[in-house]
């Protein structure tokens, strides 16, 4: 499906001296989707990962080819991270016939950006691999202290069809987020550093131009949000399609698309024509879901320059129907099959069936597992020190509950043995364990800042939807040692309507320690960020340690309150939830919502009415 559509200026020109065609080609957020394939519920996805997005690819070449335009294709990063895949060769030397390497190799990619989860292996791990790609690898605002193959920025010559050997000289930046330095510091420190990207684009804009480029293409590995009041958009595309000499911007990070309906028009943001500040821009969705196309005719200007003036921004889906490219599947295919032996060890037992069909409408068994794997090791990291004695929390995420990636992303750990797949669905990041002092207000505006997930509902409407589909899964907290109730019918900010500990009203000043990850403490899915102040442990624990330990003792600091949170209203008002047709067995657990089933959705989710 394409999305976008062309300004008055979007015909096509005939080929002559001042005129030129450029076909743009991106992807972003891969997270190691080679083959297209859900690892933690060991089902092949509804299409071919990036081995299907290199038959687009190579689609839209021989369109353009046809058309005149030159092509170029680029990547937004986080690539290399996301799947078990990606752990797997991640303890792995890297060679030549490594997953990544071969395929972007194969697909003729021409320069490849870095996003923040690209660098959770390592550094060397990161070097390694560039070492083995036959295009640039750019970072402009990513600073290494020893020898590397990464660059601040690539100068790329693109041939122009049906000229006499004149060619495009494309400039290429990217950008990561700044608060990388915060969630990857334990990689960093000591090795790189991270600068803002403002400033890095500002600075590198001229340099570029100095040195022949006929336009700057920029790969920002950031969302697109526009100013709010109190809060930062450092990390967001916008200011930087804003830069004088920017001609196009690719987006990513926050797994949406762009053009569309993902993201609210704004006096700077055309969803429909694609557009950030009137900058030709575009955001190809997540895992392989879309590669995007942006066509941009350029006229020659006095003094020799190209100028783009007009341009078509689309998404072109990665469906069922889009075959693998036969080579790039072959080379993902042996990593892949052995991954998938690995994934099938088991690791410990359950006597209970874990399940999260339900996790946004009511606390669940896999997010007290979570919190209490996280609770367990920051309470032996404090063992011994005065903060041992403040009331001990912990926070546990949405991970794989459905939302943008399908009715199938969900977790569902029968009875007995626990497996590695099982083990990678509680912790699809491969985030450490880290703990923050917090007082109560901090708390609240947590809890309030996490029932954004819930649309506003309305007393005694019918068939309104409970979620907020804007807002990914994985942005919901649940927070284990609290007792707290939310109320979807109030505005966020007055959604938490009370918050109890231990049976006694929480105080805005009363001190906690709050165990949750690295990702979170540095502002990641919209969270205040913490102060250095408040950070009271940094340990080196992976959540996924944790949790095989926790498995393994599961006996072992259980919640006093196993149900933290709940939804309630005044009156009775009924809401609709989506979830995998699979829930169905597990209705039951919706008991107090008075669960009715209403049919599967045209996205393949189960719909069920619930009464808060």
């Amino acid at each position: 499906m394409n999305e976008g559509r062309a300004n008055a200026l979007n015909h096509a020109h005939p080929r002559d001296d001042t005129s030129a065609q450029l076909r743009v080609l991106a992807t972003t957020d891969v997270h190691m989707q080679m083959l297209g394939h859900a690892y933690v519920s060991d089902r092949p996805m509804a299409h071919s990962g990036l081995a299907s997005i290199a038959t687009l690819v190579e689609d839209a070449r021989r369109e353009a080819s046809a058309q005149g335009r030159a092509t170029l294709l680029l990547d937004n990063g986080d690539l290399v991270q996301g799947t078990a895949l990606g752990s797997w060769l991640s303890g792995r030397a890297v060679t030549a016939a490594h997953p990544v390497a071969t395929a972007l190799n194969l697909m003729r990619y021409d320069a490849v950006g870095l996003g923040n989860h690209d660098l959770d292996y390592g550094l060397f791990y990161l070097n390694q691999l560039a070492r083995h790609l036959r295009m640039p690898v750019i970072s402009s605002n990513l600073h290494q202290t020893g020898p590397f193959p990464l660059h601040p920025f690539a100068l790329i010559d693109c041939p122009l069809p049906g000229s006499r050997g004149e060619v495009l000289r494309v400039g290429v930046l990217s950008v990561l987020p700044e608060q990388t330095a915060v969630w990857n510091r334990h990689v960093l420190q000591g090795s790189a550093s991270v600068s803002p990207a403002l400033g890095c684009v500002q600075a590198a804009v001229p340099v570029l131009r100095a040195q022949g480029a006929d336009l700057i293409v920029l790969l920002a590995h950031m969302g697109i949000e526009e100013p709010v009041t109190g809060r930062s958009t450092r990390d967001s595309a916008l200011p930087l399609a804003k830069v004088p000499g920017i001609d196009a911007i690719i987006t990513g990070h926050t797994h949406r698309r762009f053009p569309g309906s993902d993201h609210p028009a704004g006096a700077d943001i055309d969803t429909e024509g694609g557009t950030l500040a009137q900058c030709p821009a575009s955001m190809p969705g997540y895992a392989a879901s879309d590669l995007a196309i942006l066509d941009l005719t350029l006229n020659r200007v006095e003094g020799g320059r190209w100028q783009v003036i007009g341009h078509i921004s689309r998404l072109v889906r990665n469906g069922a129907d889009t075959p693998a490219c036969p080579a790039v599947h072959a080379a993902c295919a042996p990593a892949h099959e052995a991954t998938r032996a690995h994934l099938a060890t088991p690791v410990a037992t359950t006597a209970a069936r874990l399940q999260n069909y339900f996790s946004l409408a009511t606390p669940t068994a896999t997010a007290a597992l979570v919190a209490r794997a996280k609770a367990r090791v920051i309470r032996d990291a404090l063992s011994g020190r005065p903060e041992a004695d403040l009331p001990l929390l912990a926070t546990a995420s949405a991970h794989t509950a459905g939302g943008r990636e399908g009715a199938d992303h969900y977790l569902n750990i029968p009875q007995g043995p626990v497996l590695r797949r099982h083990v990678a669905g509680l912790d699809p990041y491969l985030n450490e364990v880290w703990a923050q002092r917090v007082t109560g207000s901090d708390l609240r505006r947590l809890l309030e800042h996490t029932s954004r997930i819930y649309a506003p509902l309305q007393p005694g409407a019918q068939a309104q939807r409970l979620v907020d589909a804007r807002i990914p899964s994985f942005d919901f907290d649940t927070v284990y040692g609290l007792d707290y109730t939310v109320d979807p019918t109030r505005r966020v900010g007055q959604r938490v309507t009370r918050l109890y500990y231990d049976g006694q009203r929480v105080e805005d000043d009363q001190p906690f320690i709050l165990a949750t990850n690295q990702f979170r403490i540095a502002g990641g899915g919209g969270y205040s960020p913490a102060c250095a102040d408040q950070i009271m442990r940094c340990t080196p624990v992976s959540l996924t340690e944790a949790l095989v330990d926790a498995l393994n003792h599961p006996e072992d600091l259980a919640w006093p309150q196993p149900t933290p949170w709940r939804l309630a209203c005044t009156g009775s008002t009924t809401a609709v939830l989506t979830t995998s047709p699979d829930a169905t067995p597990f209705l039951h657990d919706l008991a107090d919502f008075a669960p009715k089933p209403l049919g599967i959705d045209d996205a393949g989710f189960l719909e069920v009415q619930i009464t808060l």
